[in-house]
This record gives C-alpha cells, structure tokens and sequence, in this order.
C-alpha cells in the first residue's frame, strides 16, 4: 500500500493544480457552478413544488453521471486517454468529466437545508402553502427535537465518510480508472462491514438536513438525491471486479453494499465513534 497521502498521489496526476492560478480558476469555476445551481434550486422551489423534486432528480443524475460514464466505459477510456495524454491521462479525464460532479453532488446534497421553516433561521425560501411544506413539528418544540436529531445524522455521516481500509482522496476521485496498475484494495475497518461507506455516510447527511428543514417535501428531496447512488454502486461494483477479479466478487457475497448485516451493527456503531472495529 502506498505511503503517500492520496492528496498528493492525486496531485501527482492531475499537476495543472500544483499551479496557483489553474487551481484558482477551477476552484472558482466549480464555486460559482455550485451557486449557480442552488440559486435556481431556490428559484424554481419558491414558484413550483413539484418543479423543485424534479430538478433535484435532474442535478442528482448529472451529478453521478460522469461518475458512470467513466467507470462503466472504463477500458475504452484508459486505452484512448494513456495513448493521447501519457502520464497526463487522468488530468485530461478530471477536466472534461469530473470538474462538474463536485458543484452538482454538493448542490443535491445541501439543497434539503433551504427548504428549512421559521423556527431556528429567517426563511429561506418562501415555500407555496402546501401539506408537504408545513412544519412537521410545531415551531415551539422543534428545536429541542429537529436540531439535536438532524446535528447528529449529520455527524454520524460525516463519521462514517472518514472510513479506515486505506479509503483516501485519490481513491475518491477515481485516479485509478486510468491508471488500475496502481491502485489498491481498500480493506479492514468499516470495509468489513459495508462496501461503500461512503454513500451510507452520504445517507446520513442528506437525511439530516432533512431532517433540520422540519417538511415532507425536505425529506423528500433528500431521498432523491441518494437513491441516484444504487445505480453508481452497481456499476462500480462491476468494475472492481474487472480489477481485482474473484478476490472482490467474494467480497460482494460476504459485504453488504450500504446496510450493515444485523449481527454487525454494534461493531459498526464502535467502529464510527471510537475508530475500533
């Protein structure tokens, strides 16, 4: 296993950020994308409820889209990209598909928290009079049961989005489609327990701040946004098959994807607060 941090592994391969003013404009490109896409969120969910589901299904799927593309048409892409681009093949992958999943993820992510009532920050959005944008709680007990429920979802996500196995930022942005020859396994910890903690913490978090907005419509959103990650595991799951063959097939039989087996769960609970397995 690589003793590199995987910032610098993925620094390695996509170098244009070694440079102040490339990384300047991508973080402000992705910044100003982001902003974009939660002023129409907000736009479009003022003026239409249904119109506001739907544009969160549409951003969900742009959001995983390229994450699909590229590792379900992984083979033909690294043959193209190693042949034209050398050392630089990732780089080029990483502008021409992955500089938009960041803005677009984080925008289906975070969205639920604008749909917030009036019980803990001015309103956000003026949401149209509707059974599925009402509190659920009365504003006067909310706080004392939404917040501390939502902060701790969040938390429990964030948490479990840090897992152990070797799991790092190179992994995370997929520096090995392209260069498969030198990735490595991600094992041990909450790997044996759940095969994609990641989304599992994606789960928690989206739900959270649903759960903080205090409406049905919130949560409905939330739930959008993570069912789009099913279709991404499966095709992620195909392709590291490719690359670690019977070794990660078996690991399918004995893993679950996202839900822990029931006799797990006390150790995944250990595993998220005290970092034991």
């Amino acid at each position: 296993m690589s003793e590199k941090p995987g910032m610098d592994i993925f620094l390695e391969y996509v170098p244009a950020f070694k440079i102040w003013y490339k990384a300047l404009g991508t973080y402000l490109y992705q910044i100003i994308l982001f902003l974009v896409v939660m002023f129409l969120f907000w736009w479009i969910s003022s003026r239409f409820l249904i119109g506001s589901l739907l544009y969160q299904v549409v951003i969900a799927v742009l959001a995983i889209l390229p994450f699909a593309y590229i590792t379900k048409n992984s083979e033909n892409l690294r043959k193209k990209y190693r042949e034209r681009h050398g050392e630089l093949a990732y780089q080029r992958l990483y502008y021409r598909f992955m500089i938009y999943t960041l803005p677009f993820g984080a925008a289906s992510l975070y969205f639920p928290i604008l749909l917030k009532t009036d019980y803990f920050l001015p309103v956000i959005i003026s949401l149209p009079s509707h059974f599925v944008t009402k509190n659920l709680l009365p504003k006067e007990i909310a706080p004392f049961i939404v917040i501390p429920l939502g902060v701790f979802l969040i938390i429990v996500g964030a948490l479990i989005r840090k897992p152990s196995g070797g799991f790092d930022f190179d992994i995370d942005s997929y520096v090995y489609l392209m260069f498969p020859e030198k990735s490595r396994k991600v094992e041990g910890g909450i790997y044996d327990y759940v095969r994609h903690p990641r989304y599992l913490g994606r789960v928690f978090l989206v739900m959270g701040l649903g759960v903080l907005a205090n409406n049905i419509l919130a949560l409905g959103i939330a739930v959008i946004h993570f069912l789009s990650y099913f279709m991404l595991i499966k095709i992620e799951d195909g392709e590291l098959v490719k690359r670690f063959g019977e070794s990660f097939r078996q690991h399918q039989k004995e893993v679950p994807a996202l839900i822990p087996k029931y006799g797990n769960w006390r150790k995944v609970v250990k595993f998220v607060f005290i970092r034991k397995g």
